[in-house]
């Protein structure tokens, strides 16, 4: 499948759209979320969608249509993936990346808002915690640890310290007995590891009058955070920003994962200059530079749940500011993702796209370059 690659926009550089192949995908590093969920019906039709993409908020508006002469009540559902393991540096899913997030403690950790036709809607909160064997723990869980522990799958380092209070972060004895007779940790050198996975859902009834109902929300996105260099040196033993090798802490491949074309390269690597001589001035031992890199992930196929295509898509991806709890604040450089979508730029770091009777076929990953 051919797609539209990557876009950019960074100071004065141009801005490059070009067609790219879209092949290995690197290890999500972000916790991908999405727009509304339906069981599959031919009673509602997506009319329109309007989406826009910020480092700090995520916005959807749609436009539903009923058809038919009768109201249509239906259960609509937003579902958050899976919360992934915790790590020193923020959440992890395994691929050594780190997600901004700290174990959470309210199940809408990422701020969702909701509305119909311009009034504000209540939702229901489901919380399920299972163990791999598919049993349900999420009522033991609270019973041992109070409505906090089925969000908190993670790993609880043991305190090897001389007269520790717990024998462990945060999981005294009484709780870890408890947690091991239903199956829920397992000791593995040093911590208690979690064996549970936790699901987030909000849910409503919505009554879809005939007509058109307009639905909106807004959520705050959970970022990944890596970290790029150039890995091959020149022979000085400096990073070559000319022909060096992209390095990311997680591993995976940049250049395939988000369809960075030659255009973006070059800028990236005039990016990554700017930063090494800069580190150089500080510090003339500098022989290297990394820049931060956010990834930003929205799961767009579960639009596929309504009755027919999307009949009009109108995607914004906006730069900004980047203000995350735990990483320090920084401004949108450079971005480059892999879409099928007509990009255009209509302002400075904005680019917009439109598509009639859309079907989408791959969700949107982001890369986002910032300083």
């Amino acid at each position: 499948m051919q797609t539209a690659g990557s876009w950019l926009a960074c100071f004065a550089l141009a801005t490059t759209l070009v067609a790219t192949q879209a092949r290995a995908n690197d290890s999500a590093s972000e916790l991908a979320v999405g727009g509304l969920v339906l069981v599959k019906t031919d009673r509602v039709t997506m009319q329109r969608e309007d989406l826009t993409i910020t480092p700090s908020e995520i916005q959807v508006r749609y436009e539903m249509r009923n058809p038919s002469p009768d109201p249509v009540t239906l259960r609509v559902a937003f579902p958050l993936p899976v919360l992934p393991k915790d790590t020193p540096g923020g959440m992890e899913t395994g691929s050594g990346s780190n997600i901004n997030l700290r174990p959470p403690t309210d199940p809408n950790f990422i701020d969702f808002h909701l509305s119909a036709n311009g009034k504000p809607v209540a939702f229901e909160t489901e919380i399920r915690a299972t163990l791999p064997n598919g049993t349900d723990i999420t009522q033991a869980l609270r019973d041992i640890g109070g409505p906090t522990l089925p969000l908190q799958p993670r790993m609880f380092p043991r305190d090897t310290t001389s007269g520790a209070a717990n024998d462990g972060w945060d999981l005294d004895a009484k709780t870890r007995t408890a947690l091991q007779k239903i199956g829920a940790i397992t000791l593995d050198d040093d911590a208690y590891d979690t064996l549970w996975s936790t699901t987030i859902t909000f849910h409503w009834m919505q009554t879809f009058p005939p007509g058109v109902t307009i639905i909106e929300h807004r959520y705050h996105p959970i970022l990944g955070i890596r970290l790029y260099g150039a890995i091959s040196r020149t022979k000085q033993g400096k990073g070559d920003p000319q022909t060096g090798v992209w390095e990311a802490s997680g591993g995976g491949n940049i250049v395939q994962a988000f369809c960075v074309d030659p255009g973006t390269d070059r800028a990236m690597r005039t990016f990554y200059a700017n930063l090494l001589r800069r580190r150089e001035a500080a510090d003339p031992a500098a022989n290297d530079a990394y820049f931060v890199a956010y990834t930003l992930g929205y799961i767009l196929k579960t639009a596929n749940n309504w009755q027919g295509p999307i009949g009009t898509f109108h995607l914004t991806l906006q730069g900004g500011h980047i203000a995350e709890p735990n990483a320090t604040p920084a401004e949108a450089r450079m971005f480059s993702l892999c879409t099928d979508l007509p990009l255009r730029q209509t302002a400075p770091m904005r680019f917009e796209a439109t598509a009639r009777d859309y079907v989408p076929k791959q969700d949107i990953r982001l890369l986002i370059l910032a300083e």
